[in-house]
């Protein structure tokens, strides 16, 4: 079940975002991402759009939206991943928008990958401050 997130969810979806952005991104010190721990849970979340996916009653997965149509997060606990959960997640978004972007970090090309799977194109390449590229991509639904 995909829903929007509660207060409740916070723990949750903070422990999945933690620990998901260290595996994912080894390339950046694991010291980064927790350090931005609380930048995420008190800038970031409270201003989003979040949905968390839900399987008997445990939060597996979320997506955070910021300024309408920018995926901010996509993070899928990783007991949960290679389930469609977060194809769930990007679907469920897609259905109520006709327009998306979002960045990846140029070697998280798994991320990459995936979310060329599901329509998005590479429109251009940033630096960042961590000092890795990503790339921005986006999504148009089609007429």
């Amino acid at each position: 079940m995909i829903r929007l997130f509660t207060p409740e969810d916070a723990g949750s979806v903070m422990d999945i975002w933690l620990s998901a952005s260290i595996h994912s991104h080894d390339f950046i010190p694991a010291s980064y991402w927790r350090e931005q721990f609380s930048v995420v849970r008190d800038r970031y979340l409270p201003v989003s759009v979040t949905y968390v996916f839900v399987k008997e009653d445990r939060v597996c997965g979320f997506l955070s939206v910021l300024d309408g149509n920018t995926i901010g997060a996509l993070f899928v606990a990783s007991d949960c991943q290679g389930r469609g959960v977060g194809s769930a997640l990007i679907r469920y978004v897609q259905e109520s928008t006709d327009d998306l972007m979002l960045c990846v970090y140029v070697e998280n090309s798994a991320a990459r990958m995936f979310y060329e799977k599901r329509g998005f194109a590479v429109l251009s390449r940033r630096k960042t401050e961590t000092g890795h590229d990503e790339y921005v991509m986006r999504w148009v639904a089609s007429s």
